[in-house]
């Protein structure tokens, strides 16, 4: 069957300006609104909290939370796994416990924080962590924003298309170890370190890792500095697929979508591959493979407004700073949303005497 494997959007505690580009990409692209939520863990991703100043005439970055305590965030985990909803509502307490948010920043952080908190206690197991902290942060954008698209984004641990990429690894030509071990070589890679994450029969986040010489996997804590390591079969690995228990990499996403391609179904990915697709595509010998991303790198969604900030680096807006102005403010990032999508790169604000003021001279300056 088609598939359509998106990965475009990771759970943050402060989505930024990318979220609404997103939506109507993700429409725009694939002419629907339903998608995987890409829970895929990066070290230190997502688990961050900061908030701009303007002194001076110039932008000054102040972290409230961060993420020193939790390298990995367990997205992929059900919602009903206390553990991993503290360490995420942790983020919130610690930012709420800082002196520098104001009380508009405290009131959105607290909202942010109370409803992923209530969809966890909720959901149970029908939900992930992920997906509960993704659905908070969007309804909070579409108060923010009305006119952002609806979009449904799943976990794939409770996604069909789990079954599809299950299927296609297992029909990887010539196998799926070898053609890892042979992607190994090409990037003289003695490990695959972070091949895929799962979860333990206790619940525990695990990494998946080869070792490429001998083609042997195994799976160890995903954040235990030392454990002693646990063997994995290849049937072991794509047995924990199907169970909804492991969430691939982007190796292992690149050749399932590859392996599926050569089936001769029509296969589209909305999301970065940053060359993964080129790879799979030489590792399998299957050249047509390499248009199978539905637009190149960054093209999925980009910051649809920015502030001037370290040249040359700049700094997006954020969910959390954006729904602590006033409604005028919101009014006028709708605006450069719309101005951003037609011109396919962010808008480059002008900074004045605070965010409010920022962004409502950003949206007039385009209605004018």
């Amino acid at each position: 069957m088609p598939l359509d494997h998106t990965d475009a959007w990771h759970p943050t505690v402060n989505p930024s300006a990318r979220m609404p580009i997103h939506h109507h990409r993700h429409h725009a692209v694939l002419g629907h609104g339903h998608g995987i939520l890409n829970e895929t863990p990066r070290r230190r991703g997502g688990t961050t909290l900061r908030l701009p100043r303007i002194h001076d005439g110039r932008l000054h970055i102040l972290r409230v939370a961060g993420p020193e305590h939790l390298a990995f965030a367990p997205w992929w985990l059900p919602a009903s796994d206390t553990v991993s909803v503290q360490a995420i509502r942790g983020l919130y307490d610690t930012a709420l416990d800082h002196p520098a948010p104001a009380r508009r920043e405290r009131t959105v952080l607290a909202r942010l924080r109370d409803d992923f908190t209530a969809r966890c206690a909720r959901a149970g197991d029908r939900l992930t962590v992920g997906e509960a902290l993704w659905q908070a942060a969007d309804t909070l954008h579409r108060a923010v924003v009305p006119t952002l698209p609806e979009l449904t984004l799943t976990s794939l641990t409770r996604s069909p298309v789990r079954h599809i990429f299950a299927g296609a690894l297992a029909q990887v030509p010539g196998g799926l170890l070898p053609a890892l071990q042979g992607w190994a070589r090409q990037e003289q890679q003695p490990m695959l370190p972070l091949l895929a994450v799962a979860t333990s029969p206790h619940g525990i986040p695990l990494r998946v890792r080869l070792h490429a010489r001998t083609g042997r996997l195994d799976t160890t804590p995903l954040t235990a500095r030392s454990a002693q390591p646990t063997p994995l079969t290849e049937d072991g690995l794509l047995a924990l697929l199907e169970a909804g228990r492991l969430i691939p990499g982007a190796r292992l996403t690149a050749l399932a979508e590859t392996a599926h391609h050569l089936t001769g179904q029509r296969v589209r990915h909305f999301g970065n591959t940053y060359g993964h697709h080129r790879s799979a595509a030489r590792l399998l010998d299957a050249p047509t493979a390499t248009a199978i991303p539905c637009c190149p790198d960054d093209q999925d969604s980009w910051h649809y407004a920015d502030l001037p900030y370290e040249n040359p680096t700049r700094y997006p807006l954020h969910l959390i700073e954006l729904a602590a102005c006033d409604p005028a403010a919101h009014r006028a990032a709708s605006a450069l949303i719309d101005t951003a999508l037609l011109r396919g790169e962010p808008v480059h604000l002008e900074l004045k005497g605070d965010l409010g003021e920022t962004v409502r001279s950003g949206g007039a300056r385009l209605l004018r």
